[in-house]
């Protein structure tokens, strides 16, 4: 641990004991910085193996040996058959399963969606009824020549074994199929694990309770030889299910044995070329009872396994502590009827920092396994060889494990515990604010102990260190503070400033005409629905004064004020001036009698001495001193008026300047 660190946590009263990595098994694949960060504190793992064809981290590992989560998928288009077999792997962005129905049809199962969701179901067949019609065992395994599909089991003329060929990747059609002639060497087979040992694949079955060896040839066309280890001391009986193990450079197989209800044991050693040796592991107190299958995760120094009870639907979860060597203890779990008379197992796989595994059930349904990955870590696992960067929200002792080749000979696995302490306190202002556009808000950050206080983005701040600053964001904006304890504790925290963004744009000041309308409103105002709007003061308007845009016909001088309102409380507040000069007489040199009238069209004309109109014998016609009375073509006498040309005159006064004007003019009258 950081000297500083450690001083500082011990006068706060959180010193810890620091992680040892005693324990840990293999050659190491990775290094951490330190074994002692703060929470909040993001690291990254340093000297990462580099050859490795497949990374899988794991950065908050789940409660293994506790009940899983499961779920059912149903039946749908599974196609299944009481199967007994199911191997899962991945290959690119997706996992596959392959299982082999009782009546020879081998399926292959695309989960493009997710290990969790309904897979993509392709029926490959069963190739003129090449593959056995009682298979019993099915393993997948990638060679230089592609991906192959190995399926064992028996046929009523006796022993089978049939490699299907995906050379161009799981995801792509089958390239071929081959039938390998066993007849004579093997009788019952159950269960197969193939694995590529000098660069030849290997796979090994139970026939007739005696472990097998089949060695292939170099091009897999045929099998060289066949070696029979035999009963081992008569520890199998009924062999349902094989886990392969590596521990450090040893190899070992977990065994669940249906007809005796007891695990083995076996032990290869160094290679699995060499001479195994088997012990019986029993019943675990009777806790394994007719077992259909078996799988087993390493879970940073220590291993759990977990066994499917064929005839009550029971969870076995097996605990390894340290090594997979000796007695696991068992635990039995009840998982309701998402397992019903389960069939097969496959083994685990793991996404994302969770462990899947999926159970074939009697009713032909499948259920998905999940231990899922804890959440206090913001990356729970990665694929990358290089993962992003991890910080952990909780204080605790944590493991950082990663596992390169799962499922290849040459896999490899490594752990090493981190342990994560709380920092010194700190206080904050608030961290999640709304603001208004245009406002400052000034946010603080206390501490003590740190070597330096920064703040980022260098974005309408006061200044970029202290304790104290102020902010004037126009956009929503997150600024980060990041307090530097140590090397090994530096915490960030973000402010999220969000600015409810609200523009009032009134439009540009505006010269008209007496008597004339305009409209107001400019292009820049917040359109949004839940924003509200409003023009004042509320004067001769000729539309709706509560949108964006408005039309006015002012009788004056005005200046129009719009306000937008934002739900939060936030609003801006434009205003627009409307000038009207009372520059001359404005009326019209026509007009229809039937459906119009004559007069002024000015409205700042407020005192009129007189409005006279005369025929053109000089007759008047129509006369008022109200600037607001119009002749509507009658005369005083109310008959219609002949159509023809009248003479206008006027003697007026502006409201505001009070100027005088004295003018005449002709109107046409129409009909």
């Amino acid at each position: 641990m950081n000297r500083k660190l450690r001083l500082l946590l011990s006068v706060l009263g959180l010193a810890c004991l620091t992680p040892q990595a005693d324990a840990q098994l293999g050659s190491p694949l990775f290094s951490l910085k330190h074994d002692t960060i703060c929470k909040e504190s993001e690291f990254v793992p340093d000297s990462i193996v580099s050859n490795a064809q497949t990374y899988r981290w794991s950065f908050c590992t789940p409660l293994l040996g506790a009940a899983p989560q499961s779920n059912s998928l149903g039946t749908g288009t599974l196609q299944l058959n009481t199967n007994n077999n199911l191997t899962t792997v991945r290959s690119g962005d997706f996992f596959y399963s392959f299982t082999a129905n009782n009546d020879g049809r081998v399926f292959r199962y695309q989960y493009e969606d997710g290990i969790e969701a309904l897979p993509i179901v392709t029926d490959l067949g069963h190739f003129q009824f090449s593959t056995p019609s009682a298979p019993s065992g099915t393993s997948v395994i990638e060679t230089a020549s592609g991906w192959h599909t190995f399926v064992i089991g028996r046929s009523t003329n006796g022993a089978r074994l049939v490699r299907l060929d995906f050379a161009n990747g799981l995801n792509y059609p089958m390239t071929g199929y081959h039938t390998y002639d066993v007849l004579t060497r093997l009788g019952n087979p159950r269960e197969l694990f193939t694995v590529v040992v000098n660069d030849t694949v290997r796979a090994f079955t139970f026939d007739n309770n005696e472990m097998k060896r089949i060695d292939f040839s170099a091009n897999l066309d045929s099998i060289a030889t066949i070696t029979n280890f035999g009963t081992m001391g008569g520890v199998f009986d009924g062999v349902s299910g094989i886990a392969a193990v590596r521990e450090m450079d040893n190899f070992h197989f977990i065994v669940t044995n249906e007809t005796s209800h007891k695990l083995t044991h076996i032990t290869f050693g160094n290679s699995y070329l060499n001479l195994p040796f088997a012990i019986d592991l029993g019943s675990l107190s009777g806790d394994i009872d007719a077992p259909a299958g078996i799988a087993v995760v390493k879970n940073c120094n220590d291993y759990y396994g977990y066994v499917i009870n064929k005839n009550n639907a029971e969870w076995v979860v097996l605990h390894w502590p340290a090594s997979i060597a000796g007695t696991p203890t068992s635990e039995v779990y009840d998982l309701g009827t998402n397992l019903l008379l389960p069939t097969a197992l496959s083994n685990a796989v793991r996404e994302n920092g969770a462990v899947y595994m999926h159970v074939v059930n009697s009713n032909n349904a499948l259920t998905v396994i999940k231990y899922d990955n804890c959440t206090n870590a913001s990356v729970g696992g990665s694929n990358l060889r290089v993962p992003p960067l991890v910080k952990y929200d909780q204080a605790g002792i944590y493991s950082v494990s990663l596992i390169v080749d799962e499922g290849l000979a040459s896999e490899r696995s490594f752990c090493l515990p981190i342990n994560v302490v709380e920092y010194p306190s700190i206080n904050l202002t608030t961290q999640d604010t709304l603001i208004c556009s245009g406002d400052t808000i000034n946010m603080h950050a206390l501490t003590f102990g740190t070597d330096s206080i920064v703040w980022s983005p260098n974005y309408n701040i006061n200044t970029l260190k202290g304790n104290f600053v102020s902010v004037w964001p126009e956009y929503s904006q997150v600024y980060t503070v990041t307090f530097n304890f140590a090397e090994n504790c530096i915490v960030k925290k973000d402010f999220n400033i969000k600015v409810d963004k609200v523009v009032a744009d009134a439009g540009i000041d505006r010269l008209i005409t007496d008597g004339s309308t305009s409209m107001i409103g400019g292009p820049n105002t917040t359109l949004r629905n839940d924003f509200t709007y409003e023009w004042t003061p509320n004067l001769f308007f000729e539309s709706n004064p509560d949108t964006t845009i408005a039309w006015v016909r002012p009788a004056q001088n005005m200046t129009y004020y719009l306000t937008v309102t934002a739900p939060s409380g936030c609003r801006s507040i434009d205003s627009v001036l409307v000038r009207v000069p009372c520059e001359d007489i404005r009326l019209p040199n026509a007009f229809v009698a039937s459906t119009q009238t004559f007069g002024l069209l000015n409205l700042q004309l407020t005192q009129v001495n007189y409005f006279r109109i005369y025929d053109r014998w000089g007759r008047e016609v129509f006369s008022t001193s109200n600037p607001g009375t119009h002749w509507n073509g009658r005369n005083q006498q109310g008959i219609e008026c002949a159509l023809g040309t009248y003479v206008w005159e006027i003697d007026a006064y502006c409201k505001d300047t009070n100027q005088r004007f004295r003018k005449s003019g002709n109107v046409t009258l129409l009909r």
